[in-house]
């Protein structure tokens, strides 16, 4: 790391991690090739109080500050701790399973209007490991407005960040990006993509017991919703969160029919078949593996449905 005295960074990059030190390091040497220039930007790592050895070392060049957040915690806190540590008036929100092409820092600071815009960039799966993405592995594809406004590749203006507070930290985990910038919209900043801002997402690799677990993730979506109705829009048919949950109900209520009406029952699974196994893939190796797995995706998709009841009754706001 470079203890030279420093200009102050045009922008920060904020990265909250928990033990995934390996990711991290191919995330800090993406930044070490970034195009602009190394004194104008700074990176922001915040790790929880039990990290522990070995931990990921900044490439040479680098200007990173490795910040502890006591306890543990989610990634919202971390991020709130990242950019209250920083003076730069742009920062950036990635994680620590991402890596940014070298244009996407000063693609970022070119496309900042210095109006209160806050930017999404463009994120796809990272092509050293696209050739993964299949069984239930998972990754990120984001080519506009999405919506959500995940963290993995967002800015803000500093300035903006401190109006409203930063992230809530009673979302300790999911959602709290998107209730970030619904509350900006509310206070009359605007969204710009940016779709040279690329960050490749990393293609994670699960088991279906792993895939399982993660499907409750993201469970208080009807808490986000209600908060912020315009939400609705960002939903599929302003109530499903994926169009598969919409899907998989429908599979459902035709199955009590399938004894007497076959044709009926099949007619309300084929939109769930469709989405799970495509069969128009050109691969009938590809086919075979998605039919392999469409019982493990029926169970995650029917997770996710179930875990996000209790949210949609307490709040009293339908999303499934």
């Amino acid at each position: 790391m470079d203890d030279s005295p420093a200009r102050e960074p045009d922008i920060a990059v904020v990265i909250p991690t928990r033990r995934r030190e390996t990711r991290l390091a191919f995330a800090l040497e993406a930044l070490a090739e970034q195009r602009l220039d190394a004194s104008r930007f700074e990176v922001v790592v915040v790790r929880d109080g039990d990290a522990a050895e070995p931990l990921a070392e900044p490439p040479d060049g680098l200007r990173v500050r490795f910040l502890t957040r006591p306890g543990v915690a989610g990634p919202t806190a971390k991020r709130n701790v990242g950019w209250r540590a920083t003076d730069a008036p742009l920062v950036a929100f990635t994680d620590d399973d991402c890596r940014a092409h070298p244009a996407w820092l000063e693609s970022l600071l070119a496309a900042a209007d210095g109006d209160g815009a806050f930017l999404q960039g463009r994120t796809e799966p990272d092509p050293d490991e696209r050739h993964l993405l299949h069984g239930f592995a998972r990754s990120q594809e984001i080519r506009g407005l999405s919506g959500w406004y995940e963290t993995c590749n967002m800015a803000y203006p500093r300035e903006l960040l401190e109006r409203l507070g930063g992230f809530d930290e009673s979302l300790p985990f999911g959602g709290e990006d998107t209730d970030l910038a619904y509350r900006a919209l509310a206070a009359g900043a605007s969204p710009t993509y940016v779709d040279d801002a690329l960050v490749w997402h990393a293609v994670m690799h699960r088991s279906l017991a792993h895939a399982i677990r993660d499907a409750s993730a993201w469970s208080d979506m009807a808490g986000v919703v209600a908060k912020h109705p315009e939400l609705r829009r960002a939903l599929y048919m302003g109530t499903f969160w994926r169009k598969s949950h919409a899907a998989l109900l429908l599979a459902a209520a035709g199955l009590p029919l399938a004894r007497r009406h076959p044709a009926v029952a099949l007619g309300a699974a084929l939109p769930y078949l469709e989405l799970r196994i495509n069969w128009r893939a050109r691969s009938a190796r590809r086919l075979a593996r998605r039919l392999a797995t469409l019982p493990g995706w029926a169970a995650i998709d029917s997770v996710e449905v179930a875990s996000r009841l209790p949210a949609a009754v307490r709040n009293r706001t339908l999303v499934i």
